[in-house]
């Protein structure tokens, strides 16, 4: 007689057609046993650790260990008590499937950690004392989650070089660094496909087809993920030191109280704060490094003070400097000061430029006047270029743009040219209009320009409309147009002026994710039929997928189902990862149409484009 079917992590109930297996009879929570050992030459043991494992009564467990994957387990052990399950897997090559199969595994939302069940406690030997894990303590080839680092990151206090600062997972190989991405994008998918089947049945609809179990399975999805997911995008490895082609570096005072330019170390008590150089900072090129040391050899030379950040304080002049870098070596550089007289002014605009032009390729200068307590000056802040061009020329995909000092530009110049190319091939925008949202110096759009019909870009910072405005005109592109203000502002009156044309759109947003009003009319607007998600914060697109995928009718048809999704690692060596997903009407997307098969007419469509 087949088992009867117990919910998941999730809480969804899952019919497995698999053979039944024989449970364990559960060990009384006082008599509590270790597993016998089993021979390395026929079996092999691994160990899964989840703090929600605590409680979970093991026939749970076993079941879900069991649908997790297609390796035939031979034994789950687990006390109802413990947080950790020991499964046991018939060899090595079932073994390495099985890591493979439960790579970024959720349990009740909690991440769960796995490796190699090779040591037990001897007769006699005690317990280790209990200690709070660190990032030192994982082993190469079993790394901690990237959300698990982000919330140790966020706990641990101590000193901290710049280089562990700014480059936490340099101590894993780049491999390990794309794992860890691509499972924290995948942790993103299944958050958000568990969130879209809760709503739904919360609201008494029937549950979206690309939510459910067998669907997903049919379509050969990572375990819990309702959408495909392409294999991570990482940076190439002659791109993945001295990266950033913009930078913001601090100039204050190291430890030993000498002027510094580079990056911040801590805050003191007082407000004031501690800087360290930057040269051995991976992820910062050359010519910024030399652009510290000639700041800070400028700054020794000044009649003017440092700007002094303590409280009841707040005198001085010089802040800090912002750098961009173009892939041909020239430099834009902006330097922060506090408020200086006519005259005064003057003579240090002088001495900056004098001292700049000669060392470096700088090519754009800039002076900010900021008299506020923190170096993030207000949006209208007094701004003068006092040297060489208004902007930076950036090459991208076979455009240049001009980026000014306070244009969005994507940071990595090289693996952007893979995200773009990746957005454009999912959008296909042939025949379309396309909806550049938050399109900071139209970038995107301009690149969608020649296969499209028309661009519409909307952007909040009116220099990067601005921007964008010259880039077209730059690049000789005709067919697009651009808007300052606010997306939830203007995207609803834009949309109803488009008439009956086809639309796509790619949004693009900052951390905190689309504004919900953005979210409703892009939601609303039934003509637009698909939709790309460039995300720099994963954890801020699974509530805007939510909103964009929860249907409000049965059978809706005008709801969104994500369709294709990937990782792309912008930032080697951080915390940071950026995400791309393909979202369209439910009414567009069969069964059929989604997983493996998905790629083929979304690659033949931008081959035809050209």
């Amino acid at each position: 007689m087949a088992e009867a079917a117990l919910p998941d992590s999730s809480g969804r109930v899952d019919v497995s057609e698999r053979e039944p297996v024989e449970e364990p009879e559960p060990v009384p929570d006082g008599d509590v046993q270790e597993p016998e050992p089993i021979p390395a030459s026929c079996a092999v043991r691994l160990h899964m650790a989840c703090p929600s494992f605590a409680g979970c009564a093991v026939t749970a467990v076993q079941r879900w260990v069991r649908q997790s994957t297609e390796v035939r387990v031979t034994e789950v052990f687990k006390h109802t008590k413990w947080p950790r399950v020991f499964v046991t897997v018939k060899g090595e090559e079932d073994a390495v499937r099985f890591e493979k199969d439960m790579q970024g595994a959720l349990w009740r939302e909690t991440a769960v950690t796995m490796d190699r069940d090779t040591k037990t406690r001897t007769e006699g030997e005690g317990r280790p004392p209990k200690r709070r894990k660190l990032a030192d303590d994982f082993e190469d080839g079993c790394p901690p989650s990237l959300k698990d680092l982000i919330i140790m990151a966020k706990k641990e206090g101590g000193p901290q070089t710049v280089v562990q600062k700014t480059a936490p997972l340099m101590r894993w190989s780049y491999d390990i660094q794309l794992q860890m991405k691509n499972s924290y994008v995948k942790t993103a998918v299944r958050t958000f496909t568990k969130n879209v089947r809760s709503r739904t049945t919360n609201d008494d609809l029937s549950e979206p087809f690309w939510t459910k179990t067998e669907y997903m399975k049919q379509s050969k999805f990572p375990f819990s993920c309702g959408c495909h997911m392409d294999p991570p995008i990482g940076t190439s490895a002659e791109n993945q030191k001295g990266y950033r082609n913009k930078c913001e570096f601090t100039i204050s005072r190291n430890r030993d109280g000498a002027v510094e330019c580079g990056f911040v170390l801590g805050i003191q008590s007082d407000g004031s704060e501690i800087v360290d150089s930057v040269v051995d900072c991976s992820i910062v090129p050359g010519a910024m490094k030399d652009l510290c040391a000639v700041m800070k050899t400028l700054v020794e030379a000044s009649p003017f003070a440092l700007f002094d950040r303590r409280r009841g304080h707040r005198t001085g002049v010089w802040r800090n400097v912002m750098a961009r870098l173009s892939p041909t070596g020239e430099m834009l550089v902006l330097v922060q000061v506090a408020s200086l007289s006519e005259e005064e002014q003057r003579q240090f605009t002088k001495s900056l430029v004098d001292g700049l032009a000669e060392h470096l390729n700088i090519v754009s200068i800039y002076l900010q006047i900021n008299d506020t307590p923190t170096d993030a000056a207000r949006p209208d802040a007094p701004l003068f270029h006092v040297h060489g061009s208004p902007a930076l020329a950036m090459p991208l995909l076979g455009l240049t743009f001009q980026v000014g000092p306070g244009s969005f530009f994507q940071t990595n110049s090289a693996t952007c040219v893979e995200l773009y190319s990746k957005a454009l091939e999912w959008l296909r925008p042939a025949g379309s209009v396309v909806l550049d949202v938050c399109c900071g110096v139209g970038t995107i759009g301009l690149c969608a320009a020649k296969h499209c019909k028309r661009v519409i870009g909307l952007e909040l910072v009116p220099e990067a409309v601005e921007s964008a405005i010259k880039n077209a005109e730059l690049n000789g592109i005709r067919n697009a147009s651009f808007y300052a203000g606010r997306a939830e502002d203007s995207l609803p009156r834009i949309l109803q002026e488009l008439g009956d044309e086809e639309v796509c759109a790619v949004v693009d947003p900052p951390r905190a994710g689309l504004h919900k009003t953005v979210l409703e009319a892009l939601r609303g607007f039934t003509r637009l039929r698909r939709l790309v998600y460039v995300s720099c914060n994963p954890d801020s697109l699974v509530e805007d997928v939510v909103r964009l995928c929860v249907p409000r009718q049965e059978q809706d048809m005008d709801a969104f189902v994500p369709v294709r999704a990937v990782a792309v690692d912008m930032f080697p060596h951080t915390l940071h990862c950026e995400m791309v997903l393909l979202l369209e009407r439910a009414g567009d997307v069969q069964p059929q149409q989604q997983g493996n098969d998905a790629s083929e007419p979304v690659e033949s469509t931008v081959q035809q484009d050209g």
